[in-house]
């Protein structure tokens, strides 16, 4: 049989939160490899929102600067109720407020950006389904097991396998319970897609991001490069039959599957005015059904951590997927590296050569980091809920049409800064890193 690999880290899941942990470990000099189930990188949706909580720490590991090069930041929001216009909601004060802007950027390019400073193939290893691991506190690594039979060893296994994550089942079937996830599906299905550059679009629109509030669905659009549009419709599923309740991502979604939904509705960027236009210029789509957290887990178990989705699902109207999944990550890896630099010394004055890890102070370590980000993670996936009602209008007792538009048409930009204080203000670094020039927010 062939000898297992070992390694400090293991990563499980070559998502944007496993290959950010993994490029932080990288240049902390961590050792770590990651286990990615696809046979290629094949990164899931069209385009990501960059928020200043995650672009600090992005510029302290070195990709800033591509993200402005490669991104389009949010400038103003034009927000309309049918073909109504409510107001135009200046953006740019989130770089006044928060030392960044907010920044769109096409998913593949950023997950691949990621993946490079990951080490990419050096330490991805694809084609890689995990089945089980096995945390024995008496073996000095966590044993995981792949499909292919073959076994990888760590010190430290990390789940980042998103919303469905095997690592978090596996935890919960050796717990004794359930092994299904903790999460539950919202009653609503996104419907998303990455454009060319629109032709009838010109300087004055870059940085232009929309919300539109129709009857009976929304629709978001955020600027990207060139003009290029990220557009994200979100309406109420069909919810006839389990098969379709349990989908995560539905297959041979095509612009007609989109344009079925939108194709006629309003847009101020559509020539026509229909939003077909737009539709018929994207160059991917996808449509996923949209789960939430349900029982928030603790996000540790022995030597074993979650991050990401795997610990912490959330709707996705506010766009902090993946920034929570890189807080994760960088609060993580400063657990790791104080840790390792630890146990290293300890070694190091006990004059010994083997790299034995104290386990039980390993725990504790992971069990401080899933304590200090769960509260975080809690407070997020509420927020996301309730944001997503303030965002549809479905506030009970029949005050969610009324609350909408006091906060879409009315609220100075200043409310709204001062409301995101506690999400944007909130900039994670890498402690054993250089700092990023200057003090970035006044919140920070």
């Amino acid at each position: 049989m062939q000898a297992a690999q070992e390694t400090q880290v293991l990563i499980i899941g070559g998502g944007i939160g496993g290959l950010m942990l993994a490029a932080i470990c990288r240049k902390l000099n961590i050792a770590c490899l990651v286990l990615e189930r696809s046979k290629k990188v094949t990164p899931a949706g069209a385009g990501i929102s960059l928020a200043p909580n995650a672009l600090r720490v992005l510029e302290q590991i070195g990709l800033y600067d591509d993200i402005v090069r490669h991104g389009q930041s949010l400038d103003k929001i034009l927000i309309h109720r049918n073909q109504t216009k409510w107001r135009t909601l200046d953006f740019t004060c989130v770089n006044t407020w928060f030392g960044y802007p907010v920044y769109s950027i096409e998913r593949h390019y950023f997950h691949h950006r990621l993946y490079e400073a990951a080490d990419g193939d050096n330490t991805v290893l694809l084609d890689s389904a995990v089945v089980d691991l096995v945390d024995d506190p008496a073996d000095r690594h966590v044993k995981v097991e792949l499909a292919n039979g073959s076994h990888v060893k760590a010190q430290v296994v990390v789940g980042a396998d998103g919303i469905r994550s095997v690592t978090r089942r596996v935890l919960a079937r050796q717990a004794g319970i359930d092994g299904k996830n903790t999460i539950r599906f919202t009653g609503r299905v996104h419907m998303s897609g990455y454009t060319a550059p629109i032709p009838n679009l010109g300087p004055k629109d870059l940085g232009v991001g929309n919300w539109l509030f129709y009857d009976d669905s929304i629709l978001t659009t955020w600027p990207c490069i060139d003009n290029r549009q990220w557009f994200i419709g979100v309406k109420a599923a069909d919810t006839q039959g389990q098969e379709k309740i349990d989908r995560s991502v539905w297959a041979h979604t095509t612009p007609d599957t989109v344009n079925e939904a939108y194709g006629t509705r309003f847009h101020p960027f559509a020539e026509s005015g229909q939003f077909k236009d737009i539709v018929d210029r994207s160059e991917r789509v996808i449509t996923s059904n949209v789960f939430e957290e349900a029982d928030f887990p603790t996000m540790s178990k022995g030597r074993v951590a979650l991050l990401g989705d795997a610990a912490h699902s959330m709707t996705s109207f506010f766009g902090q997927g993946a920034c929570q999944a890189i807080e994760d990550a960088t609060e993580l890896a400063n657990s790791l590296q104080s840790y390792f630099s630890t146990v290293g010394t300890k070694e190091q004055d006990e004059g010994l050569t083997s790299s034995r890890a104290d386990s039980s102070n390993l725990v504790q370590v992971l069990s401080d980091y899933s304590a200090r980000r769960g509260e975080r993670a809690k407070a997020l996936v509420s927020f996301s809920r309730n944001y997503a009602k303030v965002h549809t209008g479905t506030l009970g007792y029949g005050i969610g049409p009324l609350v909408r538009k006091l906060i879409y048409a009315y609220l100075p930009e200043w409310g709204w800064m001062w409301g995101l204080r506690w999400l944007y203000g909130y900039q994670p670094i890498v402690d054993n890193l250089s700092s990023v020039p200057g003090q970035k927010s006044v919140y920070a």
